[in-house]
């Protein structure tokens, strides 16, 4: 029995990755980010085949995807893709599977997400968020393109996609995933868990290669608490076999979910440690104060706009949480820029 192969000479593999049921794990190129590569799952059971997130674009990633499903044999008028969530790394190449005949599934609140972080006027929130921290403007819009992109709504292109709600089952043959919400990293957020088999495949919710990456989003209070929230609730569940976005499980997910729920503890912690020594700073001057590895003895400014951007977007996500918290009060000056206060 086959248990992997190679997808292309850059050594991108598909491999079965557990027997029942019966999954295999496709490695793609990622772009953009540390990450070297984002997983897509296959389910395959009674002539059916369940895609969990579409993997992201590049010159040959959707040759390597498809590769690997003529290779497992996958019909697409049986298949169904659902994706975790809404970013461009798990819905790259949503648009060549539906083309293929393939149904595309997300939650509802995912494809809002969908919609509005490709749209121009997320976009401009978004900027105008980081220049009202303290950023330069051009800079800040700078950062944001560097993530930013309108292609990323498939749904313009008139590509159909069906919606579910947390609680909805989404089938594969003889195996019923129920739909689990997991906001944090994006609003929308959702995993696939089969309960008797204590088996989930989770998406960017919690990995074990890096944190998940926490923004603020428009009509998002507090992005790191529901992070935190879902967190706890991981912690909670028992999981055993978990496969994820990025990377592989690499020990006991529960306490993975505790040890990443600490961290984000501790650096919420320096951020309000900071407000409190010395009161009134902005966002931006905030950011050193919170313990990011990636930031050297260069400063900031040192750091590539592509890590800049998760770094202070991710800070600003620890800012408003504290704020909702009521251990932190904002204030725009007379600029209309930020500072903060203990409460």
């Amino acid at each position: 029995m086959v248990e992997a192969f190679t997808l292309d000479s850059d050594g991108f593999t598909c491999s079965r990755v557990c027997e029942e049921p019966e999954v295999w794990r496709v490695k793609l190129a990622m772009a953009r980010t540390f990450l070297p590569s984002v997983n897509v799952h296959v389910v395959l059971d009674a002539g059916e085949a369940l895609i969990v997130d579409a993997g992201t674009c590049d010159d040959f990633n959707d040759t390597r995807l498809m590769r690997a499903l003529v290779r497992l044999g996958v019909d697409p008028a049986r298949t169904t893709v659902f994706c975790t969530h809404s970013h461009n790394d798990h819905t790259g190449l949503a648009r060549e599977l539906a083309d293929t005949g393939a149904r595309l599934v997300m939650s509802k609140r995912s494809l809002v997400d969908l919609r509005t972080f490709s749209s121009y006027g997320c976009r401009d929130f978004l900027a105008a968020r980081l220049a009202a921290e303290g950023s330069d403007a051009q800079l800040a819009r700078e950062l944001v393109c560097s993530q930013w992109e309108r292609r990323a709504d498939f749904t313009l292109d008139g590509v159909a996609v069906s919606t579910v709600e947390p609680g909805d089952r989404v089938r594969c043959g003889r195996w019923s995933f129920e739909v689990v919400a997991t906001p944090g990293h994006t609003p929308g957020h959702c995993a696939l868990v089969l309960p008797g088999r204590r088996m989930a495949f989770t998406g960017d919710a919690l990995l074990f290669a890096c944190s998940s990456f926490i923004c603020f989003w428009p009509e998002v209070k507090d992005s790191l608490g529901d992070q935190m929230a879902t967190l706890r609730r991981f912690a909670d569940m028992g999981l055993e076999q978990v496969f994820l976005g990025h990377g592989e499980q690499a020990g006991d997910y529960g306490e993975r979910a505790l040890v990443n729920l600490a961290h984000h503890e501790r650096r919420s912690a320096r951020a309000l440690e900071a407000i409190r020594r010395e009161q009134g700073r902005t966002g931006r001057e905030l950011v050193c104060d919170l313990g990011w590895r990636a930031i050297g003895a260069g400063g900031l400014d040192t750091v590539s706009l592509n890590t800049r951007w998760f770094i202070c977007a991710e800070s600003l996500a620890h800012l408003d949480h504290l704020v909702e918290l009521g251990l932190i009060e904002r204030r725009a000056d007379e600029q209309g820029v930020n500072r903060y206060f203990p409460a």
